[in-house]
């Protein structure tokens, strides 16, 4: 069986990817717990790890992509001087599979689809649209060290001053935002959905700063009524973000980053799903959870393995075609699940 005592994890994708690879975090500090891990992320994703309870994760490195090369040769010069035992690769793109053999490890393991994947020590099948959520891809990366036991995505958020309107486990939150325009619930069904909601239900909006403009959207369609709509999005760091879905009775996501944090949380989570398929493997994993789609069969759904900017045949038919009342029936579902 092996044994490392100093492995190097890389994830350098988006938010959401970082947070589901604390799976593998939790998973070597329960099952090797002498082992000391480094963890490679995109800048910015950093305070996820920085805020990580647990002295096994030794140090987050940080991959700054606004100046690539650079930073690439920046990490190949302190990384090598680390002398990892093993290196896991969690994403399949040429940078990081290049500077994982790059960094002088005794061994790599990463996925086939790596274009650098033949010259790793072991390479795994990456299966993609079977269902098998991303954790279980990722875990089989550590199989052949660690076993094929699942662990779930785990995140520690400091506790921060709230709103007085958002009284612990009363208010709900809703993200509207995401990377992706195709993975967007369209703005108008958000309102209809708030509308269909009782009229004492606080709304919290979240998103980045990147997505101010979508909630500043819903927001005034509510100015100078008798509903609370607080509009959070930007307002906050990371961590604080995270701590305020923590603390909601229930979070609404489009297929994205702030899903995975209510994942890591164990918040009770509602899954929009527009131009992705949950099949994709990046489901929630809250406990309780409900996953929201159109009804309708559609031959261009999905139109890829991730969103795209607009829609490519200009209808969004599966975006448009999600219904409001859908979502108010996963809040009733909730309400009276007794959870």
């Amino acid at each position: 069986m092996l044994k490392h005592s100093k492995v190097l994890l890389i994830q350098t994708a988006f938010l959401g990817d970082a947070v589901l690879a604390t799976a593998l975090l939790e998973k070597i500090r329960m099952e090797s717990p002498d082992t000391e891990i480094h963890i490679l992320v995109r800048k910015g994703n950093e305070s996820l790890f920085k805020a990580y309870p647990y002295t096994n994760l030794k140090t987050v490195w940080s991959y700054d992509k606004s100046r690539k090369w650079s930073s690439w040769l920046e990490l190949r010069r302190d990384l090598s001087k680390e002398h990892f035992d093993a290196v896991y690769v969690i994403q399949r793109f040429l940078g990081m599979g290049l500077l994982s053999l790059c960094i002088g490890a005794k061994r790599v393991f990463g996925f086939d689809k790596n274009p650098m994947s033949l010259f790793f020590t072991e390479k795994v099948r990456h299966e993609w649209g079977t269902g098998i959520h991303e954790v279980e891809r990722n875990t089989a990366l550590v199989k052949s060290w660690l076993g094929e036991k699942v662990f779930k995505p785990y995140l520690r958020t400091p506790k921060i001053d709230l709103a007085t309107e958002m009284q612990k486990k009363e208010y709900i939150c809703i993200s509207p935002g995401s990377v992706w325009e195709t993975k967007r619930l369209p703005i108008r069904i958000w309102i209809e959905f708030i509308q269909l909601l009782p009229e004492n239900q606080v709304v919290v909006l979240m998103g980045s700063p990147g997505e101010i403009e979508l909630s500043d959207q819903i927001a005034a369609a509510f100015q100078g009524s008798n509903r609370i709509v607080l509009n959070e999005t930007g307002k906050h760091p990371l961590l604080a973000s995270a701590y305020i879905f923590q603390q909601s009775k229930m979070s609404f996501v489009n297929d994205s980053g702030p899903m995975h944090i209510c994942s890591a949380e164990n918040v009770p989570t509602v899954a929009v799903y527009c131009s992705t398929v949950p099949s994709f493997g990046f489901g929630p994993l809250a406990d309780w959870n409900r996953i929201v789609e159109t009804k309708h069969v559609l031959d261009c759904r999905p139109c890829g393995d991730h969103g795209k900017k607009n829609c490519p045949l200009g209808h969004y038919a599966c975006g448009e075609g999600i219904e409001a009342k859908s979502l108010l029936q996963a809040y009733q579902d909730y309400l009276s699940s007794g959870c």
